[in-house]
């Protein structure tokens, strides 16, 4: 049996900005190390038999927080890194809705008729099609075992798409899980069975 722990990564500076981070990389803030460091106290008593993450430097520091003094190889996933937003990344809210404001509306609300080809964007078709490769990769990879994935929130939201099986259509409902929260997973017989989603217990904790 398989369990995955899905991961997002601490809270960065351009989180705290509503800045559009994608491929670009914004570094954790103190609250945002903090909480992976709590969070790594989570899987102290966990054993963790494999650990993948996002090639984005924040999703990288989170990883190495969690691990800890825990002596494992970070994986890298490219599967798994952030939708790309191209040209509005490092972009407000504000000035996306400004610049592309059919665009932003879509991109929050209407997945199947998101079109970002005027700014370089990835669509959330590709997005869902890339995310769906790496889960298979996780399958093909690893028979048995507890395997951590740190990555993005619109990734995230994408994978647990697939994990229930909607379509494109029911996309832009899903939620976006937490900065650093767990949603875990189990793999057995050929089916995915989520135990838990957005899980931030452990932010409770001192």
């Amino acid at each position: 049996m398989l369990k995955f722990y899905f991961i997002r990564h601490g809270e960065t500076v351009w989180n705290t900005k509503g800045i559009f981070q994608g491929r670009s990389n914004s570094p954790l803030t103190q609250k945002g190390r903090e909480q992976a460091q709590k969070l790594s106290k989570k899987f102290n008593n966990i054993s963790i038999d494999k650990i993948y993450s996002s090639p984005a430097g924040r999703a990288i520091e989170t990883a190495k927080i969690i691990l800890g003094d825990k002596t494992l190889d970070i994986h890298s996933i490219t599967e798994f890194q952030e939708i790309s937003m191209g040209l509005v990344e490092g972009v407000s809210k504000e000035t996306f809705e400004t610049k592309y404001p059919e665009e932003f509306f879509s991109f929050w609300n209407d997945a199947k008729n998101y079109n970002p080809i005027k700014f370089n964007g990835e669509s959330y078709s590709a997005l869902l099609e890339r995310v769906k490769i790496g889960l298979d990769k996780l399958i093909q990879e690893n028979s048995y075992g507890n395997i951590i994935i740190v990555s993005h929130g619109i990734t995230l939201k994408a994978i647990f798409n697939i994990i229930n099986g909607f379509g494109i259509e029911n996309f832009s409902n899903q939620k976006v899980p937490e900065n650093t929260s767990v949603s875990t997973v189990i793999y057995k017989d050929g089916k995915f069975k989520i135990l838990d989603f957005s899980n931030v217990e452990h932010l409770n904790f001192s």
